[in-house]
Order: structure tokens, then C-alpha cells, then sequence
């Protein structure tokens, strides 16, 4: 009977021992678990890259993103000086974009307020609420998307090899990157990103986030300061006028007159393409637009969709208390057809018009709740009188004169509907009034566009 009992004892000891050991593995931490037990599979890693890819000219779908700037409070309140993280970087820290104990964890703690107040109420500081604007996906998100944007964004911009972030989604990792990027314009330097999956058997234990760099921390810090010595000469140059429409439309008229649409352009997806090297396509323009816009304090975000049956990224804008949609490149003359008479001119067919008027040619990819963009007070060719909602002779007479008066050597104007466009067209060629309002004209040149309701004279 002894023997017997002495037997079990053994039992009762394994028991507890595996009791103490599965306890052990469930509350010790993930990284020790494969020494505890030698042999046994107990953690997978699994890396991924991903790209971050906002204009492919292909057919293949849009992800989710976007990009804001986030830059220093002074640029915040409106200080011009200060309105960039280049400047943070040229301070000679090399900590800035290397070590988030230093420079980096500046931004990481005056961004950390913006996700752990939630924007709070109304009584929230106006650097606060400008910063919220700059990054408009930011906005819209909750307080755990505000959270791993955050961590995202803190990586990023300071350069990080790897850090764990709070989300074990995949696609939600994927998602709040483009939208951080979106938002995000001075993070040009990062191009996509990898993630490590550590799993248990089935069960996600966590993700590592690490972004993917096109440059070195020395070589963004050079391009950041070349990038700031340009910007700081285009805004010094922006009009002094109380209105947000004179100061937006001369930011897009010097991307316009200095970038050339090139789709082979170097670092095309980001803004070194248009304030450096000068050439560049659609996701460049509308991140450089935004990126000043940002500098100035004037609400811009991004707007991915579809135009002329290519994927296609412009911007979202408020001009004086007006949602509008503004497209440089469509602005662009070295972007539409030779062909077609244009290449001369700079078109303002999409400076900030309303949604009825974009979804004539583009359609919107939704990304999330959008201002709704209805009104045209800040539309180009009402601000400029030269929105027809009717034949009416006498305006027809008043612009043709102004025209004349400023020298203009082309112009345009174009109908509120197709209704008003074939009106103008008889009334100004079929018969023939437009030699009434050019009398010392022999022959007038014009150019068509009835998908754009527009006509516009060579004088």
C-alpha cells in the first residue's frame, strides 16, 4: 500500500509542474517563450512589404490613403517661418529624425495631445485646431484609428527600423498608413512599409510596423532644407490680400507655370518632384498644393478618384468658408492634348468648383466623410464674371471690353448648363455677333470644349 501511494506522488507533481508551466507561458512575455520550450514551434513571423502607390495609371483599385503636414506650432498659428518639419531638421540634431527621445519626441508629444484630448471641445488651442485641419483623415477617425495613426506617424517621421503598433488588423495597419500619408505631405521620404506578424499557433500576438525610406536621415535632412528654401520664396511671394481665393489661386498658378506633367518624372508621388526637379504628375501636384496650402493655414486635403479614365488624385479646399475642389494638373496646359488647342494656357476649370461641376468628368473614391463641396461663390469663372447662366449680350460685351483693357491675349468663359453653351455658341458665331464685340478682328480664333461647357478666344 505504500508502494502504492508512493507511486501517485509522481502524478501529482507532473500535474502541477505542466499547471506551472502552461500558467508561465500564458503570462510571460512573447519574445521568451520559444527558450522556455526548446523544440516546439511556439512563434511565427511573418514580414510583408507593402507599397504606397497613389497613381498607377493603370485600372487596378485605389487603397485608402491620404496625406497632411503637421509642422511646427508656429506654422500652426500661421508663422510662415516655421511651418515645416525641414526646419525642425536643420537645426543640426541629428536626433531630429533619428531618436524619438529627442527632436522626434516633440513631435510625438504635441501630436500625442491631438489623439489623447480627441480634439476635445471647443477648448481645444488654435495651434490644436489648425493641426487637426492639416490632417483631415486624422479627424475623422476614432479614438483607436487616432491611436495607430499616431504610432504611424511617430515612426515615420522619426525613421524607426520597427516598433509595435496597437492594431493586429492587417488591412486596418494598411488603411490608416495611406490615410497618414495622405495627410501627410513632409513625409516624402517614406514610400511604403513593412510589418512583422508574431503569431502563436492561430492567434495574432502582436505587429511591428516599420516604414520603407527612399532616403537616407542625411539626405531627407538636405532635401527637406532645399525644400524649404524653395517654399519659403513661393510664399514670401503670395499676395497680400485678405482673401483666401487670390492667395490659392496664385499657389496654383506657380505649380502651373514651374511643373511640367511628365510621367516618367522622378520621385513623381511626392513633392521633391515639383519643388525640386519641376516635373511631375498628379500625385505630385496635388501633394505640393496641399503642402503649401498647409504652410498657409488654408484647409486642403486629398481626394483620390478617377478622371479620364485614369486613376487620379486633386484636392479638397476651403477658400473663405467654401468647400471646393481645385485640380492643378487639369490646370496644367503641358497635360492636356496638343492636340486639342490648349497647350498654350492654363485652364481653371476645376479651381474651385462645386461637385456637380467636377462629376462632369471625375468620380470621387470614397475614403470617408468629405466636406460637401456645393457652392460656387469661389468657383474661378464666377469670382471672374465670366459664368453664363444665360445669353446675355450686354456681359458677353462687358468681358470682351475687360479682356481688352488688361491685354489679355486669351481668355475664357464658360455656360452654367449645355442648354446656355449652345445658346452662346449661335448667338456669338451662328450669327455672328462675335465680330461686334472684335470689330478690328478679320477673323476670330476660338476654341470648342463642350464636354467643359467652355469657350475660349484668342484676341
Amino acid at each position: 500500500m505504500n508502494s502504492a501511494r508512493t507511486r501517485k506522488r509522481p502524478h501529482f507533481f507532473t500535474v502541477l509542474l505542466l499547471f506551472l508551466l502552461t500558467f508561465c507561458l500564458t503570462a510571460c512575455d512573447v519574445d521568451t517563450v520559444p527558450e522556455i520550450i526548446a523544440g516546439r514551434i511556439i512563434r511565427s513571423i511573418i514580414e510583408k512589404d507593402y507599397d504606397l502607390i497613389y497613381d498607377t495609371g493603370n485600372e487596378e483599385e485605389i487603397p485608402d490613403y491620404t496625406q497632411p503636414s503637421w509642422e511646427s506650432p508656429e506654422a500652426a498659428s500661421g508663422k510662415e517661418e516655421d511651418g515645416d518639419n525641414g526646419e525642425e531638421l536643420d537645426d543640426g540634431e541629428d536626433e531630429a529624425s533619428s531618436d524619438p527621445e529627442e527632436e522626434g519626441e516633440e513631435a510625438t508629444a504635441s501630436e500625442e495631445n491631438v489623439v489623447e484630448e480627441e480634439a476635445e471641445e471647443e477648448g481645444d488651442t488654435e495651434a490644436g485646431a489648425k493641426e487637426d485641419e492639416r490632417a483631415y483623415y486624422f479627424s475623422t477617425l476614432d479614438s483607436q484609428g487616432k491611436k495607430l495613426y499616431m504610432e504611424i506617424y511617430n515612426a515615420i517621421f522619426a525613421m524607426d527600423e520597427s516598433v509595435g503598433v496597437s492594431s493586429k488588423d492587417p488591412d486596418e495597419i494598411d488603411r490608416i498608413f495611406n490615410l497618414c500619408m495622405m495627410d501627410h505631405p513632409e513625409l516624402f521620404f517614406c514610400d511604403g512599409y513593412k510589418t512583422t506578424m508574431k503569431t502563436q499557433g492561430e492567434e495574432t500576438l502582436g505587429i511591428d510596423f516599420a516604414g520603407r525610406y527612399t532616403l537616407s536621415k542625411e539626405e531627407r535632412k538636405e532635401k527637406e532644407s532645399a525644400i524649404k528654401t524653395v517654399t519659403d520664396k513661393i510664399l514670401a511671394s503670395v499676395p497680400d490680400d485678405n482673401s483666401d481665393y487670390e492667395k490659392v489661386k496664385y499657389i496654383y498658378e506657380w505649380i502651373i507655370d514651374n511643373t511640367e506633367y511628365d510621367e516618367n518624372a522622378a520621385d513623381s508621388q511626392n513633392i521633391i518632384s515639383v519643388f525640386l526637379n519641376n516635373k511631375s504628375i498628379c500625385q505630385g501636384y496635388t501633394m505640393s498644393f496641399k503642402y503649401l496650402l498647409d504652410r498657409m493655414g488654408i484647409f486642403c486635403t486629398v481626394v483620390y478618384g478617377q478622371a479620364a479614365n485614369e486613376n487620379h488624385a486633386w484636392n479638397l479646399v476651403r477658400m473663405d468658408g467654401t468647400y471646393c475642389y481645385v485640380d492643378t494638373t487639369f490646370g496644367d496646359s503641358s497635360y492636356l492634348d496638343s492636340d486639342n488647342g490648349e497647350a498654350s494656357i492654363t485652364s481653371y476649370n476645376y479651381f474651385g468648383c462645386n461637385s456637380d461641376i467636377l462629376q462632369r468628368t471625375h468620380t470621387v473614391l470614397e475614403r470617408g466623410s468629405l466636406p460637401d463641396c456645393t457652392s460656387l461663390d469661389e468657383y474661378y469663372y464666377v469670382k471672374e464674371s465670366k459664368y453664363f447662366t444665360e445669353v446675355n449680350e450686354d456681359r458677353l460685351k462687358a468681358v470682351f471690353n475687360h479682356e481688352k483693357e488688361i491685354d489679355s491675349h486669351m481668355f475664357t468663359i464658360r455656360a452654367s448648363s449645355e442648354e446656355v453653351y449652345n445658346g452662346l455658341f449661335d448667338t456669338l458665331f451662328t450669327k455672328q455677333e462675335i465680330f461686334n464685340l472684335m470689330p478690328d478682328a478679320d477673323k476670330v480664333t476660338y476654341i470648342e470644349n463642350k464636354s467643359e461647357l467652355t469657350l475660349t478666344f484668342k484676341l
